[in-house]
């Protein structure tokens, strides 16, 4: 049983790793750029989750939608403001920025909810039964609500046209704007998306560890998921995000929790 509930565990870390890899990966597919800044983004969209309910009393589905819709205008302000006009620099510049903005939203959480730790809890504890396997319901809700939104995201990215259009930036970007491709519009949607995403993630996570302004760190924990991906793949960076989850996860059964912590880097 010890070995199931770490799997199942493990399954649901592996989908926060995931989506936050997917945030890498759909920034750097576009843009050549490694968002240093979207743990933080992460951080403090679950952390507007939280003042949805614990300061505005409003129920978790809108405090939800508040953090994503959140997330979005975060990081289109982000690329528009911080990130377009480096565009064309050394990629040095850019990198520095990211964390530079990474610090700064540290900071800002900080300084508004203080740097103790806060919980986010909006699921019941009582398991879950499938298949006569108890699962307790954050870890449910987080592995149903990563399969839907990659669900959803496949069919934006094969079926619609904006999705297409993203894919052809991808493949080739001066054949994009040579086809009249709204590059720079493209450019600033996937930072707002990828945010996005980094909102879902943090909600997610924030039942399984505290809030505190330091959870950004879980995007650092992240990259080697889109680094398994080869940094390029989107179905390599959900791979490399569930056997990261499910590797660290079991290690942390067998072996001391020193090398947990450093497990996705050693693998």
């Amino acid at each position: 049983m010890v070995i199931i509930d770490g799997i199942v565990n493990g399954i649901a870390l592996g989908c926060i790793y995931a989506l936050v890899a997917f945030g890498f990966v759909l920034v750097y597919k576009a843009t050549k750029i490694i968002n240093f800044a979207q743990g933080e983004i992460m951080m403090i969209c679950a952390y507007v989750c939280y003042a949805g309910t614990k300061t505005f009393h409003l129920n978790f589905a809108a405090s939800f939608v508040l953090a994503v819709a959140f997330g979005l205008i975060l990081g289109s302000l982000l690329e528009r403001l911080f990130i377009r006009p480096l565009i064309g620099y050394p990629v040095l510049p850019i990198v520095i920025a990211t964390i530079g903005i990474s610090m700064v939203l540290q900071a800002v959480v900080g300084l508004t909810w203080t740097f103790e730790p806060q919980r986010l809890d909006p699921f019941s504890v009582s398991p879950y039964q499938v298949l006569g396997i108890p699962i307790s319901p954050v870890h449910l809700w987080t592995i149903m609500i990563t399969v839907v939104l990659i669900s959803v995201f496949f069919l934006f990215f094969r079926y619609t046209l904006v999705g297409i259009n993203l894919r052809a930036i991808a493949e080739d970007l001066l054949g994009s704007m040579a086809s009249g491709i709204a590059v720079r519009r493209m450019f600033n949607f996937t930072w707002a998306l990828a945010a996005a995403l980094g909102a879902v993630a943090g909600i997610l996570l924030a039942p399984l560890v505290l809030l505190h302004p330091h959870m950004g760190s879980i995007g650092l924990r992240a990259l080697p998921a889109a680094v398994l991906g080869s940094f390029g793949s989107i179905p390599g960076a959900i791979v490399g995000g569930l056997i990261l989850g499910l590797s660290e996860t079991i290690a942390g059964l067998y072996l001391p929790k020193e090398i947990k912590d450093v497990f996705p880097w050693l693998i």
